[in-house]
């Protein structure tokens, strides 16, 4: 799926503004805040149904105006899609071809892959950044993994306002029903997480060797609490764990037995996927810990291009990739080598302050100014 025109209204800096893209390569050049920025955001939330920065959408409605309106017209092998995002006072509004969707609904229609210089936080930050990016990459390729996610959270709220309100009142809660679904919906998230692990582990490596120029075994493990049964943490194997559900659900079940007590004492539950995590590791060594800041932006954009290439095999179609600026972080060589990698993907969108980072190819440049798009045409 391909983007072909995109029409915003009132979103973030910008009043009205229609911008359209070619098919394979497009730059969005402009100084900063300009708006470069918004303009990748606004394809990502036509792709997933939210922003890649911002958690609450009254703050993308520009000031002082009441409503944003996002839309985009997209081409599969010669149909078109539209696809709407809008938001007011009243909440948000998806539709697709003039009909009122939901959020799943966009599912394997324009996936979308986004990287910027924050991405550096996805090594360097809190484990819920690295919760996220599994979430949104696998339920871009899987419906049930978006519907057990949605389970597992209904039933994560619920449980931890009956342990919240025993805890207050001092008293011991019935929680078995939303045990059982907690465990159900959660025992099949983390088996997705663990099968998306094992099928990135492989492309990031190479992409890691590529970018960086030189060698390296990558690691991706993941880590529960769940699986531990001395309650600190464990690393668990994709190959022990991603196709035994069963055990997965048996293991998740006592470690809540075991913790108990502990829930209701705090009020909140304290295992289960909403607390797991994954680590970077380059021959031994947890980037996040014992990394240069050069690898850390290695081991990112290998995860990102790691990503594009895994939503491709599992919908069979390209995703759109979103590059924010990445190239100002990156020495000649490894901005080399990203243009060497990425060269494989369908179609691009980056932004730069400065003149095209993709040399030679035949590109689409798109000038930013004063919220305003002029074009030089393909080059």
């Amino acid at each position: 799926m391909r983007i072909r025109t995109l029409h915003l209204t009132n979103f973030r800096n910008f009043d009205d503004i229609t911008v359209d893209f070619s098919d394979r390569r497009n730059v969005i050049l402009g100084a900063n805040a300009e708006g470069k920025t918004n303009i990748l955001d606004a394809v990502h939330m036509l792709g997933v149904g939210r922003s890649h920065r911002e958690r609450r959408d009254s703050n993308l409605v520009k000031f002082g105006e009441a409503y944003y309106r996002i839309e985009g017209v997209f081409d599969h092998i010669g149909v078109k899609t539209t696809i709407e995002v809008a938001y007011n006072a009243d909440g948000k509004r998806i539709r697709l071809n003039g009909k009122e969707a939901r959020g799943p609904d966009l599912i394997g229609l324009a996936a979308v892959v986004i990287t910027s210089p924050d991405d550096i936080d996805l090594v360097k930050g809190g484990p819920q950044l690295r919760r996220r990016f599994l979430d949104i990459a696998i339920s871009q390729t899987s419906r049930e993994y978006l519907k057990m996610l949605q389970q597992y959270v209904r039933a994560l709220a619920q449980r931890n306002t009956l342990l919240r309100d025993a805890r207050d009142k001092g008293d011991r809660p019935n929680t078995a029903a939303w045990d059982r679904i907690l465990v159900e919906a959660g025992s099949r998230v983390v088996a997705h997480r663990l099968g998306f692990l094992e099928l990135l582990t492989p492309k990031v490596e190479a992409n890691f060797k590529l970018i960086s120029g030189g060698s390296g075994e990558v690691t991706l493990p993941y880590e529960s609490k769940s699986y531990d049964a001395g309650g600190a943490g464990a690393s668990v194997s994709h190959e022990d764990a991603a196709d035994h559900i069963a055990s997965i659900a048996s293991a998740f079940m006592e470690a809540v037995n075991r913790n108990r007590d502990s829930e209701i004492a705090r009020g909140y539950t304290l295992v289960g996927p909403h607390v797991d995590d994954f680590r970077f590791v380059v021959d031994g060594r947890d980037i996040r810990q014992f990394g240069s800041e050069g690898e850390q932006r290695t081991s990112v954009l290998s995860l990102r291009c790691a990503e594009a290439t895994a939503i491709e095999e599992r919908l069979g179609k390209a995703p759109i990739v979103l590059l924010d600026d990445v190239f100002a972080e990156l020495d000649n060589a490894r901005g080399a080598a990203l243009i060497s990698l990425i060269s494989g993907f369908d179609q691009i969108i980056l932004t730069s302050a400065r003149q095209s980072p993709l040399g030679g190819e035949k590109v689409n440049r798109i000038h930013l100014k004063d919220r305003m798009v002029t074009y030089d045409g393909e080059a």
